[in-house]
């Protein structure tokens, strides 16, 4: 034990240097880049296990890809359908890939995986430019492994699109001000800006935060080329947040608009102040110690408490050591979002999901943080030994969620169920048969609902279908709370006619929500024409 704690502290497979000198700066600078690379990997990694593991598409998911899967580009502007709001953007490149690559879980989750892996790329090229190597390593270990950024890489939602276009955005900054020579990065936010607003709206807060980050250097800047580009980046970012409000502001105006903006106000309720001065400090200190600041893991009730006061430290560092333009671009999109909040047009805190744009400033000032408690190591060596540990401590605990997705991939067992059960039905439904589905449940299924929809034109919900007559097999699929399953299944028996009998059939319940007592019963009969060739499908009981 003595001699493997001897050869962990020498660090062989890092660098090579002898265990008696303390390390120079070179090397331990060397040292924390392959760190550095070696967590880069490591998330990546995890995003990809969590993209490809095929976990079943739960409820909100589903709901976006039913909008995506139904509608034209045009439809996809108005107010969307199952209570949804997300950024048209967002939506077209997800009715664009469906359209490239059809409807699944893989072609609705390609964007967000993308977004996810470019997020983190993005932010390590940003951390190593704007703070030093260890706070830099420790910054992208801890977005690497996060537990959220991870989970809504493999998530059919704008949520990591948040993350990539303000990592995009607060990158081309760092790179214009480390080489202000270079006028491209400038150049290129004003290019990329409305496509950012246009697919990500809290993505506004950080936008705004980088006016104010690149003015200074801009006003002192000799080129006047880069006062231009910086007015036409400024021009841009409003024209955009005005485009996209009005365009929000207009599916108000619908009806279901109207609808979907009660429910979202309900929804986040949670993340606007209350009026009351108590309600408003104890909302203020559960907004900065819940699940806001889960990097890499954390949860509400004050669960996330360490980590926001390793962040304040950070933010001390910075302000300490004169590192105050990056305290601007960090912490002005919290007051942005935080006046938002107060106008209840955006929530603050509450919940990691919709704090994903500011997963930047969070991580690198966490870094920032965790460096400078490190730091006050007596010798080089040891805080290079404290920096692995640190890394080693993040790898296990991605390793964790890997094996975690793996075991348990999917969200709930209603979209478990209904991931099986369209695969079940996709198998052993023909071209020509026909799928009527009666749903005698006033909750809305989406997830079996989806699984019928990709069925496409061969699904009707007519109340007497009337089969065409090239029609061989016909498909039954009732779905009910209470007792109504088999008399409907009776009827539409009946229904259909002597010409027709039941060839093959299953029974299925599943409890969707695991604290509602009630269950789902769902009912699916194959029937074929009398007289017709022995045909009949294998149905399976649900493993």
């Amino acid at each position: 034990m003595r001699a493997f704690a001897k050869r962990f502290r020498t660090f062989p497979w890092l660098i090579a240097h002898p265990p008696e000198a303390d390390l120079d700066r070179r090397a331990y600078v060397r040292m924390v880049r392959r760190i550095t690379v070696l967590l880069v990997v490591v998330g990546l990694a995890a995003r990809l296990v969590r993209f490809v593991v095929g976990a079943a598409l739960w409820g909100d998911e589903v709901a976006i890809g039913l909008n995506v899967v139904t509608r034209d580009f045009e439809g996809l502007t108005r107010p969307l359908d199952w209570m949804q709001v997300a950024p048209v953007l967002f939506l077209w490149a997800e009715r664009a890939v469906v359209l490239g690559f059809g409807a699944c879980e893989w072609s609705l989750r390609l964007l967000p995986f993308l977004a996810g892996a470019g997020g983190l790329l993005l932010f390590w090229d940003f951390a190593r430019r704007v703070v030093p190597p260890t706070a830099a390593a420790l910054a992208v270990g801890v977005l690497a492994v996060g537990r959220w950024p991870v989970y809504l890489s493999g998530t059919a939602k704008p949520y990591s699109g948040d993350l990539f276009w303000s990592a995009v955005l607060v990158t081309l900054a760092a790179r214009w001000r480390q080489r202000p020579d270079r006028l491209w990065p400038l150049a290129l936010l004003s290019v990329v800006v409305p496509v950012a607003l246009g697919s990500s709206y809290p993505t506004v807060f950080v936008a705004g935060a980088v006016v104010l980050y690149l003015l200074p250097a801009v006003w002192r800047h000799q080129d006047r080329r880069a006062a231009w580009l910086l007015a036409a980046y400024s021009v841009l970012m409003v024209a955009s947040f005005a485009a996209a409000y009005i365009l929000v502001a207009g599916q108000k105006a619908d009806p279901r608009g109207s609808d979907i903006d009660k429910f979202m106000m309900e929804y986040w309720a949670h993340g606007f102040p209350p009026a009351d001065p108590v309600g408003f400090l104890t909302w203020v200190v559960k907004a900065h110690t819940g699940r806001m600041f889960a990097f890499p893991i954390g949860d509400g009730n004050g669960g996330s408490t360490i980590v926001f006061l390793v962040f304040a430290l950070g933010a001390w560092r910075c302000w300490r050591t004169g590192q105050r333009a990056i305290l601007v671009l960090c912490l002005v999109p919290f007051g942005l979002n935080f006046v938002a909040a107060v106008a209840q047009k955006y929530p603050y805190g509450g919940c990691c999901r919709l704090s994903q744009h500011l997963a930047p400033a969070i991580c690198l000032l966490t870094g920032v943080g965790w460096a400078a408690l490190l730091d006050r190591a007596p010798r080089v060596r040891v805080r290079a030994m404290w920096v692995a540990s640190g890394a080693l401590g993040l790898g296990v605990f991605a390793f964790g969620q890997m094996a975690f997705d793996l075991y348990r991939p999917h969200h709930d067992p209603m979209a478990e169920w209904s991931q099986w059960l369209g695969r079940e039905l996709g198998r052993q439904v023909r071209p020509d048969d026909l799928v009527i589905v009666r749903k005698l449940t006033p909750q809305k299924e989406a997830t079996v609902e989806w699984c019928v929809t990709r069925l496409g034109a061969r699904v009707t919900r007519e109340e007497t279908p009337v089969p065409a007559p090239e029609t061989r097999r016909v498909w039954v699929i009732v779905l009910s709370r209470d007792t109504c399953g088999p008399l409907e299944v009776t009827r539409l028996t009946t229904a259909l006619g002597p010409a027709w009998g039941a060839v093959a059939r299953a029974d299925y319940t599943v409890r969707p929500d695991p604290k509602d007592p009630t269950v789902l019963s769902c009912s699916v009969v194959c029937f074929a024409r009398a007289g017709a060739p022995e045909d009949r499908p294998v149905l399976h009981a649900w493993p």
